[in-house]
């Protein structure tokens, strides 16, 4: 009787934790971008989040069913492009580099595009995640705000440039690009997506 008296005061204090769900979330997104699905634990992320695994597994279910929730969770629901855009396309490229880097650099932890970015190079899931997100919000937001023929080319490589940048910066740490500061980054990388942007390809 007080098993299941403790039981249902322990279930019903969890119902309510939407901060302790919120740091599992936080942890998981940082354990999974370091380790990847397989080799990450619920203990492990358990311990980072300051929670008991059990928690875990009433929220999510599952290792499984968490992974999932953390891609749901940090995809992007917004339209970058089109917000960047609707200042003109009169310095585009510098506006779209400082978001990334702001994005990537860790400013907002529920960013979808880093947290993406991110997972993406150890697993599949996520990267297809941010394929589709690239492919199909980025490009067609491209298409509809500039109206070019090879919006979808021009996006892809703008894409490219981005996630090369992530990469070679934050997992690879290429130097000089790991240690330099943004505003040089910004210099160097927004006149090649201004390019990419305004001018033809080819």
């Amino acid at each position: 009787m007080n098993d299941t008296v403790g039981e249902q005061g322990r279930r019903g204090r969890w119902r309510t934790g939407a901060a302790n769900r919120q740091r599992i979330m936080e942890a998981a997104a940082a354990r999974f971008g370091a380790e990847g699905f397989q080799r990450a634990t619920i203990k492990a992320i358990a311990i980072d989040a300051g929670v008991d695994p059990a928690m875990i597994h009433y929220f999510f279910g599952s290792k499984q069913g968490l992974y999932e929730a953390v891609l749901n969770r940090y995809s992007p629901q917004r339209d970058p492009v089109g917000e960047l855009l609707s200042e003109g396309v009169e310095r585009f490229g510098e506006r779209l580099v400082r978001r990334f880097l702001e994005v990537t650099e860790g400013g907002d932890a529920a960013d979808g595009v880093g947290v993406l970015t991110r997972l993406a190079v150890i697993d599949p899931e996520p990267a297809a995640k941010l394929r589709g997100f690239i492919e199909a919000e980025f490009a067609g937001s491209l298409a509809k705000h500039l109206d070019l023929p090879d919006a979808h080319l021009r996006a892809g490589l703008i894409g490219a440039q981005l996630a090369g940048l992530a990469v070679a910066r934050h997992l690879l740490r290429v130097e000089p690009l790991a240690s330099m500061s943004t505003e040089s980054l910004v210099t160097l990388m927004a006149p090649v997506i201004q390019r990419l942007v305004t001018e033809p390809l080819g």
